[in-house]
């Protein structure tokens, strides 16, 4: 029986290299965040992998190339999660603010790794710092965004509401950051309601 032409036991050579994709991704999200883990590099990556380097360039130009892509993969799970929260929430601004800053910080409750990377190390990195500056901008226009829904005539507009919203993030950021580190003694759920305290404060005339 003749094989299907680009099909190798049962994989199109698409999915394969989707499936090597995510391979990479998740070995590099565990040596980078991983707490106390060797220096990322590209042959840590490969290793963890169980893929060849050859595998790794198919893929991405090189190491701070890996590294991106997953800041942004966590930039995106987060933008989704949030947005999830607040749609899928009933109640006033409060709770459904309270919702989206659950979900945020419960990313990082599950996967710490995801925390470590976005939050501590990625600033560290020359080649990164712009990306994460502009998916903290991202989610302060999000936040923006949701303000204006949830108060309406009442939200802050104009340059004071795309400072409120920058102010907000930049907040929560720090606070998330200084908790991963153990530089705060504090819990998810208080980190939820002060961040929410601020948002119904800031977010509103």
């Amino acid at each position: 029986m003749a094989v299907k032409q680009g099909v190798y036991r049962g994989q199109s050579a698409e999915e394969r290299s989707t499936e090597r994709r995510a391979r990479l991704l998740e070995a590099t999200l565990e040596v980078w965040g991983s707490l106390d883990g060797p220096p990322v590099t590209m042959t840590r990556i490969c290793q963890q992998a169980g893929l060849t380097e050859r595998y790794f360039y198919e893929q991405f130009t090189g190491l701070e190339a890996a590294l991106s892509a997953v800041l942004e993969s966590i930039y995106e799970e987060i933008l989704d999660l949030t947005a999830r929260a607040v749609e899928e929430t009933e109640g006033g601004p409060a709770e459904r603010a309270h919702a989206a800053v659950a979900a945020f910080v419960g990313i990082f409750v599950d996967d710490p790794r995801k925390g470590r990377a976005a939050m501590i190390l990625a600033p560290s990195r020359p080649t990164l710092r712009a990306r994460r500056q502009a998916m903290l901008k991202g989610l302060a226009d999000f936040a923006e965004v949701e303000a204006l829904e949830l108060y309406g005539d009442e939200a802050e507009r104009g340059s004071t509401g795309v400072l409120a919203a920058m102010l907000f993030v930049g907040g929560l950021s720090e606070l998330v950051v200084a908790w991963l580190d153990g530089t705060v003694d504090t819990t998810p759920a208080e980190i939820a309601d002060a961040a929410t305290w601020a948002f119904t404060r800031l977010a509103h005339r």
